[in-house]
């Protein structure tokens, strides 16, 4: 019987090791954010600069603080990485809690020191993929999901498949993907590719509830578009006055 109760007794003190770890609770957020940030080939030095500066700021501007204390004491948590072409997805920020003026300033010393890790081609698809993976394992439960995808171009390079399939699973998965389209005279041919990625990203890329299109007139335009974007995506689309398209809302 001693034996017997000692076994019990053992059994139990496992089971009480063990049942913290199974049943481990993610922490609450109004928000769960990814920034998913072209670094392709196309982006040059001072542009990928650019983008890192204005991402920078936004989490500094008063604007976005604003908009993050607005949503409660839950905050967001939101996370950055870099994408080029295919296998080419890196996080470069990890996710963080962001719910006040100084949190935010954290967040914003950490893009300011993230460096570059990526060149090459334009795989939008692979960037989402890696972003629906980013989410389901990040240990916060928002009570909404964003992919937030900013680039130059569309999708190219070799067996690169178009982004609508990654999107779509994103979407099953009760996630939002968001677009940023960044105008690059350096590697367009005036409107009409403008026209072409822009439909690139509609037709493509965006998807989900209320999901909306940014157009960033260049480069420099970049800080003042990222900024209104996370405003949206922050204080979300039950608040946000937004020019409804179907589940599409795009802003030019």
């Amino acid at each position: 019987m001693r034996g017997l109760a000692i076994l019990i007794t053992t059994a139990f003190l496992v089971a009480l090791h063990i049942l913290p770890a199974a049943t481990q609770t993610r922490q609450t957020v109004d928000l769960e954010l990814v920034l998913a940030i072209d670094t392709s080939t196309s982006v040059d030095p001072q542009e990928f600069d650019l983008q890192w500066r204005g991402l920078a700021n936004a989490f500094l501007h008063p604007d976005v603080v604003g908009a993050i204390e607005a949503v409660g004491d839950l905050g967001i948590a939101v996370t950055m990485v870099q994408w080029a072409g295919q296998g080419q997805t890196r996080t470069v920020v990890d996710w963080f809690h962001v719910n006040d003026a100084l949190s935010a300033a954290q967040f914003s010393a950490q893009i300011s020191a993230a460096p570059r890790l990526l060149r090459g081609f334009t795989d939008i698809g692979g960037a989402i993929r890696y972003s629906v993976g980013s989410i389901e394992g990040n240990g916060y439960e928002g009570s909404r999901q964003v992919i937030d995808v900013s680039g130059d171009g569309a999708s190219s390079g070799n067996n690169t498949e178009l982004p609508d399939r990654a999107r779509d699973i994103a979407v099953s998965r009760g996630m939002i993907v968001n677009g940023l389209v960044i105008y690059n005279e350096e590697y367009d041919l005036g409107e009409l590719a403008h026209i072409s990625v822009r439909e690139h990203y509609e037709d493509y890329v965006i998807g989900g509830a209320a999901a909306f299109l940014m157009v960033a007139n260049d480069f420099e335009d970049f800080a003042r578009a990222i900024r209104e974007k996370l405003i949206r995506e922050i204080i979300g689309p039950p608040i946000a006055r937004l020019e409804s398209d179907g589940d599409k809302n795009l802003a030019y």
